[in-house]
This record gives structure tokens, C-alpha cells and sequence, in this order.
């Protein structure tokens, strides 16, 4: 399962000793054990690291392949120029939410208001079913 380089990514968690020492020999495989009820992630061996760096250093771009890069890409005509690269357009200013701002108040005329004012206001007599004006009356007389 681990001899072929844990092509899974499997973690291994062990208290054998023995097969630690094994595993740590091995890069790319993390180990776990337990101490005190806890799972304890192992840090990595020495050889694990050494093929990290290995693996990165590999993968990095070299000054000089970045400026042969550079060169094909100009005899090929893919380089932009500063002048060439547009420009972010910025956004317009625009007003305030129209959601959030209060609707203006509509002015009334002042002619309208003054001759309703001077009109009387009639009170208005509320009617009574017959059955409870009767009833009254009775009460009242006698």
C-alpha cells in the first residue's frame, strides 16, 4: 500500500516503532500516533522535506529559461507594450439610491384650503334603530 510512493495520500498512524522508522524513511507519507488520548500529526522527516525542495526547485522557472521565454515571445510579436494594455474603465459617479431617499412632499394650493376653512362643518345626527329610540322614550317617561 505505501511501498509504491502513497499514490492515495493515505496517512498512517502507527505506535510500532519499527514500522515508523520504516515510514519515515519514505517521503510523502504522513505519519500519526497516539499520546494521551490525542492524535499527534508526526513532523516530517528530514528525507521528506529534501523531495519537497527537490520537487519545488524542479518546478520553478530558471532566470535563464525566463529570459529566453522573453526573447521568443518579442520575435514573435506576443509582448504587450505598457502603451498597449487597456485601461480599467472607471465607474461613473451616479446619485443616490432613489429606494432609499424620501419622496418629496407634494405642495398643496393655498385656495383650495382657505374655502374649505371657511365652510361650517355640519354635525351630523347619528341614527338610532326605532326599537331603542322607543325604549328611551319609555324609560323616560315613566
Amino acid at each position: 500500500m505505501v511501498e509504491d510512493g502513497n499514490p492515495h495520500h493515505y496517512f498512517l498512524a502507527t505506535q510500532d516503532q519499527n514500522l515508523s522508522m520504516k515510514v519515515k524513511k519514505k517521503p510523502g507519507i504522513p505519519l500519526m500516533f497516539i499520546i494521551q488520548n490525542t492524535i499527534v500529526l508526526d513532523k516530517p522527516s528530514p528525507k521528506a522535506i529534501a523531495f519537497v525542495k527537490a520537487v519545488e526547485s524542479g518546478q520553478l522557472v530558471s532566470v535563464h529559461e525566463k529570459q529566453s521565454i522573453k526573447q521568443l515571445k518579442e520575435e514573435q510579436g506576443l509582448v504587450k507594450d505598457p502603451e498597449q494594455r487597456r485601461r480599467r474603465k472607471r465607474k461613473k459617479v451616479s446619485g443616490p439610491n432613489p429606494l432609499s431617499c424620501l419622496k418629496k412632499k407634494k405642495k398643496t394650493q393655498d385656495t383650495n384650503s382657505s374655502a374649505s376653512e371657511k365652510k361650517r362643518k355640519r354635525k351630523r345626527i347619528r341614527n338610532r334603530s326605532t326599537s331603542k329610540v322607543l325604549s328611551e322614550k319609555q324609560n323616560a317617561e315613566g
